[in-house]
Parts: structure tokens; sequence; C-alpha cells
């Protein structure tokens, strides 16, 4: 049964096409075809008939997606397509002579195939077609033929105002064997097609062009990428910010505890080793410059100073209270924190007075028995300032009258008081300068990332 059903198919076929009008279209025809127009082809030749003309060639770039972007080594890779067309007048027949084939795909290795390079190619230029490749010729013997490859090209990177930089990379093709007088490439058009095109993840595809160069001898596809900016802001940048913070809060630690400096160093190293692997991230040229490297180094000057800034306050503080603070640090630290220096300073004299400073007016070597009758002699208290004096008083009352002798101690214990309220140590200078130097550098950072990121911003959006 199954020799009739395939028998009874073939003549359906057949009664079909002979019913459309159309001849079929057998092994046998093409076979014929392809014999007929290799007799005397020879591939050395180029396909014209004239040799004083020149062959144009089509050129169409269809991209399907950006495999690497290298800022460092500045190169890119593309996967794409690239499309030539170009007529071969020694390919052209009849279409009703060989049962209606109108194309016809031939390997490269049997026909004239127009071999491209890419002249901005990073590794060796090679052509770009391979012998298992075919090409599709109608019976017009217009041949177009399809070059899928992965294009690896140089690309000059601009970071100035990286992260957020705008990239222009191209693929520049020409002949490999022929000059301007023999062949001439012309784009069909004049952007990049976008048909099997999938984003990648670290930029984005902004436009594209194609360009005519060396009077149409080269054309170059432009490509224009955006850097997606948010993989660099928190992998680099706020870890960055976060960390020079950190290191101004080193004004905040106690100076008693002795961590200061082993802080402070920890946090510098830690910055140095971070701005290292970052550096290594960027193209090593210095035309242009990128503003980021410039932030860099300035945040590692604001460490260094901070460092600087906590030795200097670390020396202060451990001075020597011999050397009294001159009228230049005394100034500073009393407009700084004169207010709670006096007032500690009062309050502690004070409250050393009422406690030490408890005297008997009597004289020091008498006894009990000089002053008959003392135990039941009332007493009267005077005060003076923080000195309280027990004096004796008259059985009516009155107190006697102050020997003369009671009264420089009194005044020299009053002048004693009123100096310890302006006393100011190197250590109450010190505490007084790390509040100035955190409010500093505080200011200082927040400027300088400030004026990084308005400079960034403004010539963007231009």
């Amino acid at each position: 049964m199954k020799p009739i059903w395939v028998a009874l198919a073939a003549t359906l076929t057949v009664l079909m096409t002979s019913f459309n009008g159309m001849p079929a279209k057998t092994v046998t025809d093409a076979e014929r075809l392809f014999s007929d127009l290799m007799v005397g082809y020879s591939k050395m030749f180029r396909p014209v008939l004239n040799e004083s003309r020149q062959v144009v060639v089509s050129t169409l770039l269809d991209l399907i997606s950006i495999q690497d972007f290298n800022e460092v080594e500045e190169k890119i890779s593309f996967t794409g397509l690239l499309f030539l067309a170009w007529k071969d007048e020694r390919l052209v027949w009849d279409p009703k002579d060989y049962g209606g084939i109108d194309n016809l795909y031939i390997d490269v290795s049997k026909i004239w195939v127009s071999q491209m390079m890419l002249t901005n190619n990073v590794n060796k230029n090679e052509r770009l077609s391979e012998d298992w490749h075919t090409v599709k010729v109608n019976a017009s013997g217009v041949c177009a033929h399809h070059i899928g490859n992965v294009f690896t090209s140089s690309c000059d990177v601009d970071v100035t105002f990286y992260p957020w930089d705008t990239q222009t990379c191209s693929l520049d093709f020409m002949p490999a064997n022929y000059g301007v007088d023999k062949m001439i490439l012309y784009p069909l058009y004049h952007k990049v097609k976008l048909t099997y095109y999938s984003p990648n993840g670290a930029c984005d595809l902004m436009d594209t062009s194609v360009t005519s160069e060396l009077y149409s001898f080269m054309v170059r596809f432009n490509v224009v990428l955006e850097r997606k900016p948010r993989f660099a802001i928190v992998n680099v940048l706020l870890p960055l910010i976060i960390m020079s913070a950190l290191n101004i809060l080193v004004f905040l630690i106690p100076t008693e505890c002795g961590e200061r400096i082993s802080f402070c160093l920890t946090v510098l190293l830690s910055i140095a080793v971070f701005l290292t692997l970052v550096g290594d991230n960027l193209p090593k040229n210095s035309n242009p410059m990128s503003l980021f490297s410039y932030y860099l180094v300035s945040v590692l000057v604001i460490s260094v100073a901070i460092t600087l800034a906590v030795i200097c306050s670390l020396h202060m503080y451990h001075r020597s209270e011999k050397q009294q603070p001159g009228g230049a640090w005394r100034a500073i630290a009393m407009c700084l924190g004169c207010y709670y220096v006096r007032r500690t300073g009062s309050e502690s004299a004070d409250r050393t007075n009422r406690s030490d400073k408890i005297k008997f007016a009597r004289p020091e070597n008498a006894s009990d028995r000089s002053f008959p009758g003392m135990h039941s002699m009332p007493y009267s208290i005077h005060t003076h300032r923080s000195e309280i004096l027990y004096l004796p008083t008259h059985s009516n009352g009155t107190p006697p009258s102050a020997r003369p002798e009671d009264k420089p101690l009194q005044n020299k214990e009053t002048d004693d008081s009123d100096s310890s309220v302006l006393e100011i140590t190197w250590a109450e200078v010190s505490i007084a300068l790390d509040k100035v130097f955190f409010l500093f550098f505080i200011l200082l950072l927040i400027t300088d990332t400030l004026c990084f990121l308005m400079i960034i911003y403004h010539n963007v959006s231009l």
C-alpha cells in the first residue's frame, strides 16, 4: 500500500505544478545550472565584463549583541552579521531553462567574493569570509553574502565623566585585496540594523550611524553606548564616601583610650587599598583624565590631613603642664570652649574651697587652754566667697574686730580663686581643636563630593 500512496503523492505534485504553470525544480536542473555557470569561470577576476568599471559592494551590519566592553584595554567586542551584496555579470541565467530555478547557493571557494577586513581590529587582520560560507546568487547575477562573526575592535575610551560616561565605538570595514579604483563600498542604510539585538547589562545602546570614508573605500559603523552607573555607584562611590566619613569620626574617640592613631591609620590604609583597586579598572591614559581619578586623589589627601590633625591633637594633649599655652592657643580655646572650661573651673574651685579651706580665726599654735571657756564661748560664722571662718563672739553676740594679720590671708585666697577660673591647660586646647577638626573635615568632604557630582552632572546634561 505504501508505494501506491507515494506514487499518488508524486502524481498529485506534478499535476499541481503543471496546473500552476510552474516547472518542477529538480536536483538535476540545479546541477546542470551550476555546471553551466562554472564553465570558463575564474574567481581570480572581478565580476564585471568591463575591467575598467568599479565593483560596487553594498554593505549592511545587523548588530546582535555587545559581548564585552573593556575600557582598561580600550577594546569592544560585537556579535553581528555583516551583509555584502554585489552583482556578478558572469552568473546570469534564465530560470525557464533550468526548471524555474531562480537562485542558487554556491560556496565562497567556487566564485569571486568580496574579501573584507576589519581595519581597527585589535587582533591579527584576517579575511572575514571562510571557505565553508555560501553565497546566494539569483538569476540576475546579484550575490548576497552574510558573514556572522564576533568582531573585536579598538575603541578610544573617554572616561572624563566616569561612571556617567558615553562612548562612541566603531567597526571599520574595507576591501582586503583591491584599491579604490577597482572596488568601492556603499552603505545600504544610515543606521545599524537591530533585528536580533539583545540588550547588554553594563551599557545601553543609545544611537547608531553609518558613514562612508576614504572616497567610499571604507564603511564605518558607529555605535554610541552609555554606561549604566548603578554598579559603579553602589560598589565604588558609596563605599568610598562611607569610609571617608568613618575616618572623620576619629575626632569623636576620647583621647584617653589611646586608639586614635591605630583607628585613623587602619581607615587610611583601607582607603588606599580601595583606591588601588578602583584605579585598576580605569584606562591607563592621561588624555583625557577622568574626573573620578581627581576625586580619588582628593579623598586620599583628606584622609592624610585627618591623620596629621590627629597627631597634632595628641601632641597637644600630652604636653607638659609646666609649659602653659600661649596667648593664641588660649584665645582659640576660650573662643571655642571657654564657657565650658570657665564654668567647670569655677565649680571645681568652689567645691575645693568649701571642703579644704575651713579655718578658725585663732593662732595656729594656740591651745584650748589659751582661751579659757572656749568650749562654752559662742562662735559666729563669717563667709567670704568660698571660705568659712569661725570667729569667736562676745557675750553680747558681736564679733571681735578682725586682726590685721588675717586680712592678707583672705585676700590671697580670693586671688587664687579668681585665677583658677581662667586657667586653661593643653588638654583643654586639644579638646577644643578636635571640635574644629571634626566640623572642618565634615564640611570639606561634603563640599568635595558635591563639587565632583555637580561638575559631572553639569557637563553630562550639556
